[in-house]
């Protein structure tokens, strides 16, 4: 079987313990955007600054850290999130999402330079996603 291990050499999977280096910081974010690659998905932490807009200044997002993870780990973290998700919701009800905080909606056209059928696959893709995620918002 291509899968099995010679014996003597299996590898554990279980995780018994988690350890924090010495420079680990815990940090508190409300804004996230996202960077991928072939390779992985960048994950840009940051807090949203209004302090300016009063003075006629610019709503701004202070960014602070970033994070690599491989796109298996996206989806194992996917699942993660839901999971703690549920939980939450479970005990504290729905959350709700502000509607200033939804999705924005697509570009009604592509620019000329980027049109091409896969981009036009995507920003259907965008649509139909970004649709069925309102109308489950709706339903709380």
């Amino acid at each position: 079987m291509a899968n099995e291990q010679p014996k003597g050499l299996e590898i554990s999977t279980t995780i018994t313990e988690f350890r924090r280096d010495s420079d680990f910081v815990a940090r508190y974010a409300n804004n996230v955007q996202a960077e991928s690659t072939g390779f992985d998905l960048k994950l840009v932490f940051g807090i949203l600054d209004q302090s300016r807009v009063p003075r006629g200044g610019p709503l701004a997002v202070d960014q602070h850290t970033a994070v690599n993870i491989s796109w298996p780990e996206v989806k194992l973290l996917i699942f993660y999130l839901q999971l703690h998700l549920a939980g939450h919701e479970k005990e504290n009800g729905k959350v709700k999402i502000p509607a200033n905080a939804l999705p924005a909606e697509p570009p009604v056209s592509i620019p000329p330079q980027f049109d091409n059928p896969q981009a036009r696959e995507a920003i259907e893709l965008v649509r139909k996603m970004r649709a069925d995620f309102i109308a489950k918002q709706s339903e709380i």
